[in-house]
């Protein structure tokens, strides 16, 4: 079963509810260093925000106290179209398997996003950059069991953690809305909106033959050819000077006839 994680602390309060929907979007954002940004938001319409206790009481209903915790950049909740609010999520990550583990912060180990990779190659005259990752949302699931803080404050309300974890699995099926969306250095992006009960492997690459290094290699080139020339002209110049002093000095002792 695929886990939601953090925003499963999000989901956690929302869904016993039939009939709300809450998009999620996930950008990762790679720079040309290897290093980039993950970034979540997460929308809640109307009738989920009104099951929560109104946007008024949002800050203090859904507990995000693990993800500050883990150091994570949290908005505050913002008003959007139709009485709907959003929130975002975002961590910086440093290398390709930092980018792994902040993946396991959203999704889990096993979780709706898994395995994401980070390709880089450098060449002379070409380079290229590519994303892939996992994108499972057969049986997604908010894993409030394992959230303690959650799971305390569903018992405190007189609610099961176990038995509502079970309920929203089936809910998520149909109320979860998921775009992945990728942005590479060189300016590709793309943006994949899963379709429920689909596993696919996202993989976004781009690269090819470096232009600008072409260029300045050509450049470079040029000016290493016109400089040995001008050396080359200066050597041969200096030797027929030399030739020619030598050549007076030699007339100039030759005896007279």
């Amino acid at each position: 079963m695929t886990r939601f994680r953090p925003v499963g602390a999000v989901l956690g309060f929302v869904v016993l509810l039939a009939a709300c929907n809450v998009n999620t979007r996930v950008e990762i954002t790679l720079h040309a260093d290897g290093s980039g940004a993950l970034r979540t938001t997460v929308v809640l319409d109307a009738d989920a925000v009104a099951r929560l206790g109104g946007a008024g009481t949002l800050a203090q209903n859904v507990p995000l106290g693990d993800l500050r915790a883990a150091g994570w950049g949290i908005s505050s909740w913002t008003r959007g179209t139709s009485g709907s609010e959003s929130i975002v999520f975002t961590h910086r990550f440093v290398d390709p398997s930092d980018l792994a583990r902040r993946v396991v912060d959203l999704a889990g180990p096993h979780g709706i996003l898994q395995n994401p990779t980070v390709t880089r190659q450098r060449g002379w005259f070409a380079s290229s950059n590519a994303v892939s990752i996992v994108v499972d949302v057969r049986s997604p699931s908010v894993d409030i069991v394992h959230d303690a803080p959650l799971a305390a404050r569903l018992r405190a309300a007189g609610l099961d953690p176990a038995r509502l974890e079970a309920q929203l699995a089936v809910q998520l099926h149909s109320a979860l809305h998921l775009t992945v969306v990728v942005h590479l250095p060189g300016g590709k992006t793309r943006s994949y909106d899963a379709a429920t009960g689909s596993v696919k492997t996202l993989r976004v690459a781009e690269g090819g033959t470096d232009w600008d290094h072409v260029v300045k290699f050509g450049i470079g080139v040029m000016l290493a050819l016109i400089a040995a020339a001008f050396f080359l002209a200066a050597t041969v110049g200096a030797r027929r000077s030399r030739r020619r002093v030598v050549q007076r000095a030699e007339r100039s002792h030759a005896p007279v006839g």
